[in-house]
């Protein structure tokens, strides 16, 4: 439903701690959690006027976009940058579903909420996706040579050495919760990244224990030799915010997810990952931050490689925006989509859509509120009657 990625929290001790990951998720549900007596006082001592952003603080509770107490200084809106108008175009969580709920018919969420169906939908229109090595499902009776649908069966896919590297993530996951990055292994054991080595059978009990939906298992992608020197070998994807209307497909707002090495995944709740705003015409990486609240901070390279991200040129922009608008027209009943592109050697490969989506990558990346005139006109136009910033109708 929305993207795994609403607020910047540690991440469990093991990737393997099935409570830890369940209450993430209800975590990550809610709109951001700040110690506001905390923040309060950063706010007064770091504001270039003392306690002046009080008016905008009430400003931005009250405006269009509705922010929680905790979402005004989750993004640093105190500190003398924003105008009045700035301000009034940030959105919060709980309004931002009113939105989406409002332009997008359930009817159509399948594809975003499926993985498998996900899969099916993209392949039969020839846009490009992981390749699936097998499917986990315990509850299923069905056969077919990948799926798995015993944990003895599971355990004995593990322990093969030529199955790996491989990505595995609940069908019906979000925020990447639950997601296992197993880099090598086989014969009783698999590395898990971020959680080092672990048994096979553990593994498989992992998958079984997080979702009753079952899992998929997909083969490790690899990006492009630039981005995989820059990032460190890790996979990053692009987040596009895609508007769809009378005019077709329009790309409103694009990001970079960046990950530090260890990191299981690129979403930026997992703590030191990173999120680059990305020129849409260009595909330029034109700003970079870390971190949350007053300790958002811009960062202009890469912490494990020292590659300069500021100013870098994302390969295969065009190819990879071309892909997202064609394949954004095969769900016209999701009028916002937000979609995760990988960009490969091989070009860019869908990895999911998100019906909606979590605005506030889009605002923390760019240092501006997702609801810009643009954005406004097209959440009238798919049926949104709340009250908006001002635009051109």
């Amino acid at each position: 439903m929305l993207d795994h990625a609403s607020v910047q929290y540690e991440a469990p001790e093991t990737v393997l701690d099935v409570e830890a990951a369940w209450q993430m998720h209800a975590t990550l549900d809610k709109p951001p959690s700040l110690p506001l007596s905390d923040v309060i006082k950063r706010a007064s001592m770091d504001s270039p006027e003392g306690a002046s952003w009080i008016s905008d603080f009430w400003r931005a509770l009250n405006g269009p976009g509705k922010l929680s107490a905790a979402e005004y200084f989750y993004y640093k809106l105190y500190d003398g940058t924003h105008s009045e108008d700035d301000i009034t175009r940030y959105v919060g969580k709980i309004k931002q579903n009113k939105m989406h709920f409002a332009c997008n018919d359930e009817r159509w969420f399948a594809p975003s909420s499926d993985k498998l169906f996900f899969l099916a939908s993209m392949r039969g229109n020839d846009i490009a996706t992981p390749e699936t090595l097998a499917v986990f499902d315990a509850k299923t009776g069905r056969s077919d040579p990948k799926l798995i649908s015993d944990v003895s069966s599971l355990v004995a896919f593990l322990d093969q050495p030529e199955n790996y590297p491989m990505f595995a993530k609940p069908i019906d996951g979000m925020y990447s919760i639950g997601a296992l990055a197993l880099t090598d292994g086989g014969r009783g054991s698999a590395h898990v990244r971020g959680a080092g080595e672990v048994s096979t059978h553990e593994i498989a009990d992992y998958m079984l224990r997080v979702s009753d939906a079952g899992y998929l298992i997909q083969k490790i992608l690899n990006a492009t030799p630039d981005l995989a020197e820059a990032f460190g070998g890790t996979l990053s994807s692009i987040r596009m915010l895609v508007c769809l209307g009378p005019d077709g497909a329009r790309l409103e707002s694009a990001v970079v997810k960046i990950p530090t090495f260890d990191s299981v995944a690129d979403n930026y709740w997992r703590d030191g990952n990173m999120l680059g705003a990305v020129c849409t015409d260009t595909g330029t990486i034109t700003r970079v931050v870390r971190g949350i609240g007053p300790d958002i901070e811009n960062i202009v390279s890469h912490p494990d490689t020292g590659s300069m991200l500021v100013g870098r040129m994302l390969p295969k922009w065009a190819e990879a925006k071309d892909m997202c608008l064609r394949a954004a027209g095969m769900l016209p009943g999701i009028r916002t989509q937000s979609w995760d592109i990988a960009l490969t050697p091989n070009g860019p490969v869908a990895l999911e859509v998100n019906w909606g989506g979590d605005l506030n990558l889009h605002q923390l990346a760019h240092g501006r509120g997702a609801l810009t005139p643009s954005f406004c006109k097209h959440l009238r136009e798919a049926g949104y009657k709340g009250k908006l910033p001002k635009f051109e109708e």
